[in-house]
């Protein structure tokens, strides 16, 4: 696909999708969502909210053209890449732990293959800078900075450029770091719901055939989002470190966060809408398609051009460098929580991050002294994380 019909197609995505939320709640708060394309060479977007706390909304959300035509071209040579995986070599055989090796879903041409993971992950990042401007994150960043001045103001939340601004430490990090999580959270829930509506439709899918066409648009879904945050982390795996500094959480552990979000939510909804997966079924899903952008990012998109498990999903309980990390994420999460509802524009509660009871344990629980393993893994470095 040319350059300007990649444009044009993204376009058109998030430019329905905004009418949908003008319409319903925009209108339903007397505010107002805008969306405006950049041509800037960056794989990025923003978030601006223009009115001041308590007035009706008035959010803008910016994306660069250079980010959707970067997905599709990532989207494009996944696809070539995994029918290129040789029959019966070591790499096809690593998904024999999924139950088989189908790579890429059977219910969708080649070109629509391209198009929804193309979508999903246009989709999602629009849906992630609407959660900010859901949260008022440039609210909440700047009322628990260290010297909040006692002001409100509005601010533009950058993403995945970050690394062009000024680099943060202490509490800003800290809190800017957790408001990235809380938006990954709601752009995971947002799109889930909506992806859920959508296959429910009997315009859309044949009843018959919701399973498998859900299955496919799930599996598609975390090839997406793996691949925004692989192409986000670069040709390097960073090393996860506990050490919280920059505006934005390592990359991978984004992605060890979202996966297990899509399960999970999917899981909790299986009963009100009747989809057919259960949770081992949805695990098993997600994780082989994480492998499957994993395999094609370091085989494809590195120096060496081959498998590196550093990129894989190891499980976020397993590393206690991460679970280190996590200790304050959780604590602070606890503290902005309440003013989060309080300014937080619209939403279902299931879109607030949440951290389950044993999971805080765990987190509460890592010992990162003496000569146990975990200390030793405690001191682990990385490069830098916005580099």
């Amino acid at each position: 696909m040319d350059d300007i019909d990649i444009y044009d197609l993204a376009s058109q995505v998030l430019g329905d999708i905004t009418h949908s939320l003008n319409k319903g709640i925009y209108a339903e708060l007397g505010g107002e969502l805008t969306i405006t394309w950049r041509t800037e060479k960056k794989f990025g977007a923003y978030a601006s909210s223009l009115d001041e706390a308590g007035k009706p909304p008035m959010h803008r959300v910016t994306m660069y053209y250079e980010l959707a035509r970067q997905v599709w071209q990532d989207a494009e040579e996944l696809c070539k890449f995994l029918r290129s995986i040789p029959h019966d070599s070591d790499v096809d055989k690593l998904y024999d732990f999924y139950g088989d090796r189908t790579k890429l879903p059977k219910c969708f041409n080649d070109k629509d293959l391209v198009n929804n993971i193309f979508v999903a992950a246009i989709t999602w990042v629009y849906f992630h800078e609407i959660g900010h401007l859901m949260q008022e994150h440039g609210i909440i960043r700047d009322e628990f900075r260290e010297g909040h001045s006692g002001t409100q103001k509005a601010a533009d939340v950058y993403d995945f450029e970050a690394s062009n601004h000024n680099r943060l430490v202490g509490r800003e990090a800290l809190v800017s770091h957790v408001t990235e999580l809380a938006a990954d959270f709601e752009a995971t829930n947002l799109y889930i719901l909506e992806l859920l509506r959508h296959v429910n439709d009997p315009d859309f899918v044949e009843s018959e055939e919701r399973k498998e066409v859900l299955d496919g648009l799930i599996y598609l879904m975390v090839c997406g989002l793996s691949l925004l945050f692989l192409r986000f982390n670069g040709s390097q795996p960073i090393l996860p470190t506990a050490v919280i500094e920059g505006s934005h959480p390592n990359p991978l552990i984004r992605l060890e966060l979202n996966v297990p979000h899509i399960f999970e939510t999917l899981d909790m909804t299986a009963e009100l809408f009747d989809h057919g997966l259960d949770r081992k079924q949805l695990v098993l899903l997600c994780g082989k398609a994480a492998l499957s952008a994993t395999l094609f990012w370091s085989m494809s998109r590195t120096e060496k051009h081959e498998f590196d498990d550093r990129f894989l999903l190891k499980g976020l309980l397993s590393n206690s460098v991460v679970l280190q990390y996590l200790q304050p994420i959780v604590a602070c999460w606890d503290k902005i929580l309440p003013r989060v509802k309080e300014v937080r524009r619209f939403g279902p509660a299931l879109g607030l991050m949440s951290f389950t009871d044993s999971f805080k344990e765990r987190v509460a629980s890592v010992i990162t002294w003496g000569n146990g393993p975990e200390g030793k893994s405690a001191t682990s470095q990385s490069p830098d994380v916005m580099a």
